[in-house]
């Protein structure tokens, strides 16, 4: 009987010490992220009216693949005139929401538009992200779950703009 009780005392203080947090659910993955910094060289066009950092889910095929559904990420509006922008997805985000996956295309777009638009013809890429890998740059980034990356650097040339998705 003794012994019995002793192995109960056992497993209730081995039980107990096991459930430190009680029973409560796995905590949710860290929402993905990155930072980096823009750099512009050359003139900037007079005529802009917006700059943001853009993400795309999946690749760009058509004007029509130009959507908010298509759309990961959008930053802040980008000062006009400036020669270098930090950004982190954490602070300078307009729409994000970042999930863990691959992204088909990080880019650096300007608009001459008044309004904001979200049709393809009224955007112009300046900027392609390079992850050292791809040449020529796809813009393609990936996320795991809990990733911050650092470092995601983009640069704009605006004597030497990269090649523009369909639809423009």
């Amino acid at each position: 009987m003794i012994k019995m009780r002793n192995i109960l005392v056992i497993l209730s203080i081995v039980f107990i010490a096991s459930c430190n947090e009680g029973i409560e659910p796995l905590p949710e993955p860290a929402e993905p992220g990155f930072s980096g910094t823009i750099t512009f060289i050359g003139n900037w066009p007079q005529d802009i009216t917006r700059t943001h950092i853009v993400m795309f889910k999946e690749t760009l095929e058509d004007s029509t693949d130009f959507n908010i559904i298509n759309l990961a990420y959008i930053s802040e509006e980008i000062p006009s005139g400036v020669s270098e922008y930090q950004y982190d997805t954490f602070i300078n985000a307009s729409l994000a929401g970042l999930e863990p996956r691959e992204y088909a295309y990080l880019v650096v777009a300007q608009s001459k538009t008044e309004s904001l638009s979200l049709q393809r013809k009224d955007w112009f890429v300046i900027g392609i992200f390079c992850n050292g890998t791809d040449d020529p740059c796809t813009g393609r980034i990936d996320l795991s779950s809990g990733d911050i990356l650092e470092n995601i650097n983009i640069t704009c040339d605006f004597d030497n703009p990269p090649p523009q998705p369909p639809g423009g």
